[in-house]
């Protein structure tokens, strides 16, 4: 395929590549063919019928569209975002989560500008703080964060807005970092009760930032419930869920064994090899999810993309078939929707992505600037998107 090339027709047939449905089962030699933008049939040995497109994926990894629990896509309002494509599918990301750059005073725009221009699917959870993460980064001051006012974390105006817009919003977001509510540990409150009690009125989970927090992350792990997300696990502040050997906390565990999910959600300020070698090598603690927290501030490195992201826990040791789990069936699942996203499955909406599992030597860096030579990376080749396919533009 040549770069850039976009790939149309009403059928298509991958053959010869090395299948990850996405449940965590090992992988499949096994062709796929897609037909008017479905999955149609999944099998050895596909004979191509008539004038279908048939791409040959000797050599490469067929999984389906890579799921990104943590973007922030809001393009054109605050500091963070970026444009969906550059989180999208020019990475092999086919759906994404927009994780709280939207509050009840704006989401509405979101709704009406971004998502439906967006080639990706694009689903939200909306901030508790009625301002969204529109400010908040220590190098453009003031230092105002999403709780910078207690009053921001305003209940009725979130479950309205929800109420409003109950497709694309799928959970809520709260962002507990001091700096980011004046170092005024009430206001902090103010955004953990909040976001609590709005998830519990729209029937919907939370995702909790948390992180040089005031509050207790003891007190954290505990009030999470089932479905609910914890993010930016491997994060380099004190307050995070290991101790100094790299164990998990007794709460971590207990939240894990309530149905608690935890995610990577690297960011420019949140992923350290650090933390993340012992708890992963030592002591086996793996995340949930693997998001990217993409935003203006780290697409350029660290993080660069989710196949990046990927890619340094496969160098951690984490089996492949486990990595493509983790960015596609298991936050679709985290969303609410598996029964559409994240599994290659006959029926389904084709979104599929071919990744080529890379030999060479390759730096791998993190938030703190600290680089691991890995041997091997995840880099996305050509992604499908119901049934379309698009070359990815060479990001590596």
């Amino acid at each position: 395929m040549t770069s850039g090339r976009s790939l149309t027709g009403n059928s298509s047939l991958i053959r010869n590549g090395r299948l990850y449905d996405g449940s965590g089962g090992p992988p499949i030699q096994a062709d796929l063919r897609i037909t008017d933008g479905q999955i149609a049939d999944i099998g050895p040995n596909l004979i191509p019928a008539g004038r279908e497109e048939v791409i040959d994926a000797d050599g490469l990894i067929v999984a389906p569209g890579l799921v990104d629990l943590h973007v922030h896509v809001f393009s054109g309002i605050g500091l963070y975002s970026i444009d969906p494509f550059e989180a999208g599918l020019r990475t092999g990301v086919t759906t994404m989560l927009d994780t709280g750059t939207a509050g009840s005073l704006t989401y509405a725009n979101m709704s009406r500008f971004i998502i439906p221009a967006a080639a990706e699917d694009i689903f939200a959870l909306l901030n508790i703080s009625m301002i969204g993460a529109i400010q908040g980064h220590p190098k453009f001051p003031p230092y105002m964060g999403d709780l910078n006012d207690g009053r921001h974390a305003h209940v009725p105006s979130a479950v309205e807005c929800v109420n409003r817009f109950p497709e694309r919003i799928v959970g809520m977001k709260v962002r507990l970092t001091s700096g980011l509510a004046n170092y005024d540990e009430k206001n902090e409150w103010a955004g953990f009760h909040g976001v609590f009690e709005a998830a519990e009125l729209t029937s919907r989970p939370c995702m909790i930032h948390h992180a040089a927090s005031k509050i207790p992350t003891a007190t954290v792990l505990q009030t999470l419930r089932p479905g609910d997300i914890y993010t930016h696990l491997y994060n380099p502040h004190p307050d995070h869920c290991f101790d100094d050997h790299g164990a998990p906390l007794d709460a971590l565990m207990e939240a894990r064994s309530r149905g608690v999910l935890f995610d990577v959600g690297h960011g420019v300020g949140a992923f350290v090899w650090r933390v993340a070698e012992p708890a992963c090598r030592k002591f086996g603690f793996w995340p949930d999810t693997i998001s990217t927290d993409l935003h203006h501030f780290n697409l350029k490195g660290p993080v660069v993309d989710l196949p990046t992201t990927m890619s340094k826990f496969l160098y951690l040791g984490m089996p492949l078939e486990q990595i493509i789990r983790a960015s596609t069936f298991v936050p679709a699942k985290a969303m609410g929707l598996e029964e559409r996203f994240g599994l290659l499955k006959s029926g389904r909406q084709a979104d599929i992505v071919l990744l080529k599992r890379e030999s060479g030597v390759f730096p791998l860096e993190d938030v703190e600037n600290q680089i691991r030579l890995a041997p091997e990376r995840l880099a996305p080749i050509s992604v499908c998107k119901r049934g379309q396919w698009i070359n990815c533009n060479g990001v590596h």
